[in-house]
């Protein structure tokens, strides 16, 4: 058991990505009795940069945020910090949490939402949605072609939680599912797995090629000339992953020169403001049968009550002196 009286919890997220408030509703639902009597103390921050964290909070022991807080180093007794994410590269370059302090994650937490919007950039890109929007907005009624998810075949590069959700709902609409993983094994609705280093086959066979991996050595820059050469031209390419994925230059050329039937990116590369942006004079805006989406495939009205809940589960966890699930490996001793 921990006994610190108060305890004192931060929770901090950048703005755009919700309210800080609705992680406070969840801790005083599930500890009403010790947040009534004080022996816990909520704090809220809600700023981008998260540099300014007052004085005041340099006492917390527990941290759920979005977004690096730059004065961690100061805070003598943190216990440990939950990114509100799946993903914690950022977390790894700025390399400034004390080695003492664990690093919890929610590995596959967005991996339904961002399922549904792959699904949904697909069903876009093959019926012509947008085109079709486009049209009503001119009030032209214009019948268009599309195609269908039927029986295509979409390569999914890493098959962790959200490759697998997104798989799930692919086989749904009866497609040919292959993707890539750390060795070969059964997956559910995948058709066929093939090792990380064997993606090229993934590439060349797929109609939609989708994006879920993580952002590493081996994955920077992936999609690049000589992969999107690979690709079929009738081939449409999903990124919700990390846009440092792909070589942006080698994209707009894939897209203006017809090397592809077109694409999908969520996700940009620029990381200031967090999680993504892209500014309005970037050319790639121009850029032909580009689909551009404001990284937000895993933000949803479910966000906060997912990554809260498993933000409190384990705070209740850490007071019963049980062990913290989803400990990032190198952080804390772990």
């Amino acid at each position: 058991m921990h006994h610190f009286n108060p305890l004192n919890i931060l929770v901090v997220l950048q703005p755009g990505l919700g309210t800080p408030d609705e992680y406070e509703e969840l801790i005083k639902e599930r500890f009403p009795e010790k947040v009534k009597n004080g022996e816990i103390r909520v704090r809220l921050l809600q700023n981008g940069a998260a540099e300014f964290t007052p004085d005041e909070y340099l006492d917390t022991h527990i941290i759920g945020t979005g977004v690096i807080v730059e004065r961690i180093p100061e805070m003598k007794d943190l216990q440990w910090i939950m990114t509100l994410s799946a993903g914690y590269d950022h977390w790894e370059k700025w390399g400034k949490i004390p080695p003492h302090v664990p690093l919890l994650n929610l590995p596959g937490g967005s991996g339904i939402p961002i399922a549904e919007y792959v699904l949904g950039l697909m069903l876009n890109l093959a019926k012509k949605f947008t085109q079709i929007w486009e049209n009503q907005k001119e009030r032209k009624f214009i019948r268009i072609r599309g195609e269908e998810l039927y029986g295509k075949t979409i390569g999914i590069v890493g098959l962790g939680g959200i490759g697998r959700q997104i798989a799930k709902r692919a086989k749904a609409f009866d497609m040919y599912v292959i993707g890539t993983d750390i060795q070969i094994m059964d997956v559910p609705f995948v058709d066929k797995v093939y090792l990380n280093n064997q993606v090229d086959e993934v590439i060349a066979q797929s109609d939609f090629l989708v994006l879920s991996c993580p952002e590493t050595s081996d994955t920077i820059g992936m999609m690049n000339e000589r992969t999107f050469k690979l690709m079929k031209k009738s081939a449409y390419l999903i990124n919700c992953a990390r846009g440092s994925l792909i070589i942006k230059e080698d994209l707009m050329k894939a897209l203006n020169e017809g090397w592809i039937a077109g694409a999908a990116n969520d996700t940009q590369w620029i990381k200031n403001p967090l999680p993504s942006y892209l500014p309005p004079e970037d050319e790639i805006w121009g850029t032909k049968n580009l689909l551009i989406t404001p990284h937000c495939s895993g933000w949803t009205d479910m966000y906060a009550k997912r990554f809260g809940g498993a933000f409190v589960d384990n705070i209740e966890r850490w007071l019963q002196g049980l062990p913290l699930t989803n400990v990032v490996p190198g952080f804390g001793g772990y």
